[in-house]
């Protein structure tokens, strides 16, 4: 037997955008110039705007009378028709759910807006993370135009590019407070702006990923970050516990969004992970809006602070081994 190179974890899955005063990272083959930090799951490349037909179709074509009829779903951090946060939305309003979105003012216009009219969503906002204004005015014209939340999904996180390379010793003070500003606390600020509007029996979910627990090459401080996004995961259960309100993880597997191919040696570690993994299959970004439909309904009516893994079973390998050949 033999250790296969191709066995290590992946990458980030989501990463937001980049903050005011610097560039966003760039992933191989792609730029992006500079912009606000904000509510967004993974905005390091600018590509045309497109709406997957793998994810969308008519309105008059989709169950509506599903787990989640009735309820009302807002989702921070879409970035394009790949973003895990999409394909959370999706499955949301697949099984009845009205949803809203949120994230990076300069994606609303290209990407955003047509994802959320295919859907016939027409709860579009900006929101800059960093900025506790901003995220207050999201939730309350949520609520003059829609009134309560049963969901909230938050699919942010953002690391500097020279962040995710090189030696862990290397990284800035600046960097840091950047990774867990955008990564962690903007977690808080929305559970504390959302909580007015949220009755017992609502869910928030938020994402996070493996190498909050183990080392992952080239994760570095977002690694360190999703750690913190776990514990934080952990306290809000606690605190929102008493007034009905369910607080949990989601640690997705390898997934191809644009951020992830930002991370230096993805693709070799995506390549790898569907021969080590015991289901020995890659993970889409549906397998985990499958997951969130579960949080976000009655069936875990009694599921809090928890992390639910959708990785075929690769976190319960000790040392991941590619079969014999």
């Amino acid at each position: 037997m033999r250790i296969s190179k191709k066995a290590a974890a992946p990458a980030a899955d989501h990463q937001p955008a980049s903050p005011k005063s610097s560039p966003a990272a760039e992933p191989a083959g792609g730029t992006q110039p500079a912009t606000v930090a904000s509510a967004v799951e993974a905005a390091t490349i600018v590509a045309k705007p497109r709406v997957s037909r793998r994810l969308t179709r008519p309105a008059d074509d989709c169950d509506r009378d599903g787990l989640l009829k009735g309820k009302k779903a807002l989702v921070f951090g879409v970035a394009n028709d790949h973003s895990i946060a999409w394909g959370i939305a999706k499955a949301l309003y697949d099984q009845g759910a009205e949803v809203g979105f949120s994230s990076m003012a300069s994606l609303i216009k290209r990407r955003v807006r047509p994802l959320a009219a295919s859907i016939g969503s027409t709860f579009v906002e900006g929101a800059d993370v960093r900025d506790d204004e901003e995220i207050r005015k999201v939730f309350e014209h949520w609520n003059k135009r829609h009134g309560d939340l049963d969901i909230l999904v938050h699919a942010v996180a953002y690391a500097e590019r020279e962040d995710l390379d090189g030696h862990f010793t290397d990284i800035s003070r600046s960097g840091f407070h950047t990774a867990f500003d955008i990564s962690v606390y903007s977690l808080i600020a929305m559970a504390r702006e959302g909580r007015p509007y949220m009755k017992p029996g609502s869910s928030i979910m938020t994402m996070t990923y493996y190498a909050a627990e183990k080392v992952v090459p080239n994760y570095n401080v977002m690694g360190v970050a999703k750690a913190a996004l776990e514990a934080t995961t952990k306290y809000l259960a606690a605190d929102l516990g008493p007034s009905g309100i369910r607080v949990n993880a989601i640690s997705a597997g390898p997934v191809r969004t644009l951020s992830a191919h930002g991370i230096a040696g993805f693709r070799t570690m995506y390549g790898g992970f569907k021969d080590v993994t015991p289901l020995r299959s890659h993970i889409s970004i549906e397998d985990v809006g499958n997951t969130a439909v579960y949080l976000a309904s009655p069936l875990s009516s009694q599921t809090t602070g928890e992390v639910i893994y959708v990785d075929g079973g690769f976190n319960i390998l000790a040392l991941p081994v590619a079969p014999e050949e």
